[in-house]
């Protein structure tokens, strides 16, 4: 799955600038969500500069745009790393994750949506449950599944909310490429997000949260903790 960044941040008309770190931030980022730089790895930035054959300038803005992101973490006087896949950062982004989801699901359940809004939710549902599960590369699946949420959640007009949720689904990413469990594909309902959407368009928030909870919980129990990463 490609990134896509809430916002790319521009200098001024230095279009060489903004496009050497967009290229560093491209590079860094596919490395990181394909593994060749693992959990807890330390980023030098002149190792990432050769990494990425761009200068220090463009992978310090590159790092900052990924620490913003949440998979670089930086430490005072250390230098940065790959974001730790250890027990407290998992809880921490999965709290937020249904914090935000069950949150967003209410609010929408509560809207008066028009006709084409209710008729695209339930399309872009129907697509992603016929969709097949799988962590193989180019799988269709993920880039669907992060449209579909960022889409509920993008309803609900609250940047703050869209900001958050963007960025615990690119954490989610690199778990399910590093610790995920194929067997739970397996014990996932085939209209598991078409389920969601239903209890939206029923106008039932209480409903809403408590499928939206379910379908977090299924994923959470895909991810398996692995001592030896991060």
């Amino acid at each position: 799955m490609a990134l896509k960044p809430m916002a790319k941040r521009g200098i001024g008309n230095r279009k060489d600038v903004l496009s050497s770190g967009d290229e560093a931030y491209d590079a860094i980022a596919a490395k990181i969500l394909n593994g060749e730089l693992a959990p807890g790895e330390k980023l030098s930035i002149r190792a990432m500069a050769t990494l990425t054959g761009v200068s220090t300038i463009p992978v310090i803005e590159a790092l900052h745009r990924l620490e913003y992101e949440g998979l670089v973490e930086s430490f005072p006087r250390w230098g940065s790393r790959v974001v730790a896949l250890t027990p407290e950062t998992i809880r921490d982004r999965n709290s937020l994750r249904e914090a935000v989801e069950c949150q967003a699901v209410r609010i929408v359940a509560e809207m008066e949506l028009s006709k084409e809004q209710q008729n695209w939710l339930r399309y872009l549902a129907e697509e992603l449950d016929s969709l097949p599960r799988s962590t193989e590369p180019g799988n269709p699946f993920w880039n669907r599944h992060y449209e579909f949420h960022m889409e509920l959640v993008g309803l609900t007009g609250c940047l703050s909310l869209e900001k958050a949720l963007h960025n615990v689904n690119i954490f989610h990413l690199l778990q399910r490429n590093t610790l995920v469990n194929l067997d739970i594909f397996s014990q996932i309902p085939g209209d598991l997000h078409l389920k969601i959407v239903q209890t939206i368009l029923d106008k039932k928030p209480e409903e809403a949260e408590r499928a939206m909870r379910e379908h977090i919980l299924l994923s959470r129990n895909g991810i398996h903790y692995d001592k030896s990463i991060g």
